[in-house]
């Protein structure tokens, strides 16, 4: 029997096993919740990580759609983290809500007009379900993997600077993963109404809004995953895609539209782009299980 082993711990954060490797290695199969959190965890530490057009410097990419372009914080979460959220956080319990925010840095005040907080959240299907169904430890449990994008853009009014919150949902199996990705949504906007308590405004409501939208779809039942991956890297390449400011938030369709196209033709085109995210991820674990078995 083939033994499981560890090949590496990236940043003592983000543990990876042979049997992760292999369903990289594997064309056909979907991506664990381990791999989700160590690219995310890659793009974290290592945003340059993301590929840039050859024909646009990196420069360009930061200033796509002119105009005055905000300060975007990006943040990456566990799906660990989401999990503990939905099954395991008392959101009555006034610590452990603030231990979350302190761990994310979100600012009790905003100091520019133009500072947003970028949350990327990866949204498995089984975050719709009873938390009675789930069990502390295991991987996520569900068959599809999308994306929620949260905002947290510091809008001023009468010299006050006050948060507004909007959410994002990105999926390649669109309308499938809606239901896991409001109750995510709605349990987050329950931490930021805590976090905001003394700036509540009818910005902040109770309930989450989440907006779908348009996002590249997926012709076959194993590359969720890395659709996931993929909507994260664009945004992050394209962090300062805005509309006018008349749309009904910051990531205008039509300007996430133009940057999807634009990442994916960069990655090969529809047809190879989500292959070649695979194999550039199974290439970046060899590289770093390499260095860190040598440090051992």
């Amino acid at each position: 029997m083939m033994t499981n082993k560890l090949i590496l711990n990236y940043l003592g954060d983000a543990v990876i096993y042979s049997s992760d490797l292999a369903l990289l290695d594997c064309p056909t199969t979907w991506l664990n919740s381990d791999l989700i959190h160590f690219h995310f965890l890659r793009l974290q530490n290592e945003p340059h990580l993301v590929v840039r057009s050859d024909s646009k410097s990196s420069k360009d990419d930061a200033t796509e759609g002119g105009g005055q372009q905000p300060n975007i914080d990006c943040l990456f979460l566990d799906p660990t983290v989401i999990s503990f959220i939905m099954y395991q956080l008392d959101e009555s319990d006034e610590d452990e809500v603030s231990n979350l925010t302190s761990a994310w840095k979100l600012n009790d005040d905003a100091k520019q007009q133009h500072e947003i907080k970028r949350i990327f959240l990866p949204i498995n299907d089984e975050h719709k379900s009873s938390h009675m169904s789930y069990t502390p430890g295991q991987h996520a449990g569900g068959s599809h993997w999308s994306l929620l994008v949260i905002d947290i853009i510091a809008s001023t009014s009468k010299n006050e600077t006050k948060p507004q919150i909007l959410y994002y949902a990105f999926d390649s199996h669109r309308g499938y993963n809606i239901s896991a990705a409001n109750a995510v949504a709605n349990k987050m906007n329950s931490i930021f109404r805590q976090h905001y308590s003394s700036l509540q405004t009818d910005q902040m409501k109770k309930e989450a809004n989440v907006i779908e939208c348009q996002a590249l779809q997926q012709n076959n039942g194993y590359d969720c995953g890395l659709y996931t991956l993929f909507f994260a890297e664009a945004l992050l390449r394209y962090a300062n895609v805005t509309c006018s400011g008349s749309c009904s938030g910051l990531l205008g369709d039509s300007a996430i539209e133009t940057a999807f196209t634009s990442y994916m033709n960069d990655l090969g085109g529809q047809i190879h782009f989500a292959s070649n995210i695979r194999k550039r991820i199974a290439d970046d674990i060899r590289k770093l299980a390499l260095e860190y078995q040598q440090s051992r």
